[in-house]
Parts: C-alpha cells; sequence; structure tokens
C-alpha cells in the first residue's frame, strides 16, 4: 500500500468509511510491518510481529480484546499490549498511535 501524505506530519493510511470489525491492512513504514486493524469497533495499529519469536500477526484471531498468535497461540490483552501469560512471552506488542484527520485515519510522523 502507498502511504499518501496529506501535510508534512500527516499520514493517511485509510478513509473511515473502509472500516469494519475485521478489517486489516498490512503497510510498511521505515522498513517495519505494521497492520491497522479494526476490532470491536476500536482501531489498533500493531507492528506485523509477534514479540515471542517474530511471526506474523496480519492472521491473529481477535476475541473479546484478546489477540492469539497464529503460529505459537501466545494471547495478548489489546488494550495493554501484554502477554496474558508472562511466562510464554516476556514482551508487549508494539503500537503506534493513531490520529484522525478529516475522513481518514492516519499517523503523525512528527
Amino acid at each position: 500500500m502507498a502511504l499518501v501524505v496529506k501535510n508534512m506530519s500527516f499520514v493517511a493510511l485509510e478513509k473511515l468509511h473502509q472500516l469494519y470489525d475485521g478489517y486489516r491492512r498490512v503497510f510498511r513504514l521505515d522498513g517495519r510491518e505494521w497492520i491497522l486493524m479494526q476490532e470491536e469497533g476500536r482501531l489498533y495499529c500493531i507492528a506485523n510481529q509477534c514479540p515471542h519469536l517474530q511471526a506474523p500477526l496480519v492472521r491473529a484471531t481477535v476475541s473479546s480484546k484478546i489477540l492469539r498468535c497464529p503460529f505459537h497461540g501466545i494471547e495478548f490483552d489489546m488494550r495493554t499490549g501484554m502477554p496474558l501469560n508472562p511466562l510464554s512471552c516476556r514482551h508487549a506488542l508494539s503500537f503506534l498511535p493513531l490520529i484522525y484527520e478529516g475522513n481518514q485515519v492516519g499517523l503523525d510522523l512528527n
């Protein structure tokens, strides 16, 4: 996906009317993959990499704000990013903060 620069700091990721529960879109920023996703009416931007063994998370399942890695089954709280079982993984999910501008959601790169 090509990122659209609206002004010097805002990078648009998607138009709001395109979003729905279950929406996922992978994009690259500075050589790293991120996922824009909507679950239970809330938008998240998380690294497309499980902090356990760096498996891609684009096919992870989410239920009741719990994200489950499709490769190793490790579960993370989507509100905090923390693993539910710290013995299986000691690192949290990486998030980017989203901002809204007009009818779009994106990132502030400043």
